[in-house]
């Protein structure tokens, strides 16, 4: 009992703490125009990716208006980084404690990132309308505001999964674009609904309802399938030679959300950087989602192609980092374990690869079909805000998925000390 109790107060902890996250997000910022990203954010989705995973700071210009996004950027270029940097690559294969110092080392680049990020909004569009008083001691107010409502935010993350339950950050992005749910709602109903009979409303609604129940169940799908590598393990007993039959799991979607995410921001820097100057320029129009299977502009199509080439890259390359056919192959070795037909050894490495190669090749192409599906309607429909419900919906499924792969791994262990 005592440790279902434990149990208990560690998700109430975590609640607690994230309503708290979200109702900072509606306080807005002192000394600003709120109204002035608004415009931007409906012309362009590829902006309005840092919107939704900010839990719409940027069109409240709320107090955590980057939110966790600079932990984000600072995950992904460190990630980059560990396939030019050895050091960093052997120090996030050092199990727990070279995890646990990778993080650090997220968390101070996520805060250099923030400050940088701050005061680029306050003083590069602060001049231009976003501040009421362009004045030195606004733009650091500001600065400093958003840039520690930030650090704040990464620690609470961090705290989270030290004293709550679940990953802290992906927790915080999960509630962050729920928060964004009810506007994105609005914005289908004075499109599909709004100003048309009876009839009509009816027929849009259940045909919208159809598309979400299916994204999301397709979504849900591709995250629980595997192919299971079956493993003999051969062991003495009596005297004789006996074999058990097991297998190596290999999921469809190893990277979960983290490929997609990586992809969307990615694609979002040129649409900022072309805003923070004041100009058009035809790539950002071209990553613009918004932009995409538009009959009067099919060359910005170009950029879904990037998009998909982005999350294929991605997947590969996420995928390598925590599956390793050597490791494997290696701990197969030491267990007496072997794949049927496959000699032990190189033979099991190149084995291992092309498996692994071929499944998760399949799942990034489900999950760019996901990440599509949602822009190809907003092309069609002139719907911006519906380009990143397929993100959105791949994000929060893959979130809840691993919160409940933690949660039951977390009670089969307290069952098995109970026992």
């Amino acid at each position: 009992m005592n440790e279902q109790k434990k149990v208990k107060k560690k998700i109430l902890f975590t609640a607690i703490v994230l309503f708290v996250i979200q109702a900072f997000a509606g306080i807005p910022t002192p000394g600003v125009n709120i109204d002035y990203f608004k415009a931007l954010l409906e012309q362009n989705t590829t902006a309005g990716l840092f919107n939704v995973l900010s839990g719409n700071g940027l069109s409240n210009l709320s107090v955590t208006m980057l939110s966790i996004t600079p932990y984000i950027t600072a995950s992904i270029i460190l990630q980059l980084l560990t396939i030019v940097i050895r050091p960093l690559e052997k120090l996030q294969r050092n199990g727990e404690v070279g995890q646990q110092t990778f993080k650090k080392y997220t968390i101070i680049l996520g805060v250099i990132l923030a400050f940088m990020e701050s005061f680029g909004f306050a003083y590069g569009f602060g001049q231009k309308g976003l501040l009421l008083s362009f004045k030195w001691y606004w733009v650091a107010l500001v600065t400093i505001i958003w840039a520690g409502a930030a650090l704040l935010l990464m620690l609470a993350g961090e705290f989270i999964e030290k004293k709550g339950f679940g990953n802290g950050i992906s927790l915080i992005l999960l509630f962050n674009i729920l928060s964004s749910y009810p506007s994105d709602a609005i914005t289908v109903y004075n499109r599909f609904l709004q100003g048309y009979g009876i009839d009509k409303k009816v027929f849009h609604g259940i045909a919208i309802c159809i598309i979400l129940v299916v994204l999301f169940a397709f979504t849900v799908y591709i995250q629980f399938i595997e192919k299971r590598i079956p493993v003999e393990y051969a062991f003495k007993t009596m005297g004789t030679v006996k074999s058990e039959q097991s297998f190596f799991p290999v999921k469809l979607c190893p990277g979960t959300v983290v490929p997609v995410i990586f992809s969307s921001s990615l694609m979002a820097i040129p649409s900022l950087v072309a805003s923070f100057m004041g100009k058009n320029f035809w790539i950002a129009d071209m990553l613009n989602s918004s932009k995409w299977f538009d009959p009067e502009h099919l060359s910005y199509s170009v950029g879904a192609a990037i998009y998909i080439a982005l999350i294929f890259i991605f997947t590969y390359y996420y995928t390598e980092m925590i599956i390793n056919p050597i490791e494997i192959a290696n701990n197969f070795k030491k267990t007496g374990g072997t794949i049927p037909n496959v000699r032990p050894g190189e033979d099991t490495v190149k084995y291992l690869t092309s498996e692994i190669r071929k499944v998760i090749t399949i799942g990034a192409g489900a999950l760019s079909l996901i990440a599509l599906v949602p822009c190809v309607l907003a092309g069609l429909f002139d719907i911006s805000k519906l380009s990143f419900a397929g993100t959105s919906v791949i994000i929060i499924v893959g979130v809840i998925v691993e919160t409940l792969d933690r949660f039951y791994a977390e009670v089969k262990a307290k069952n098995m000390k109970l026992t």
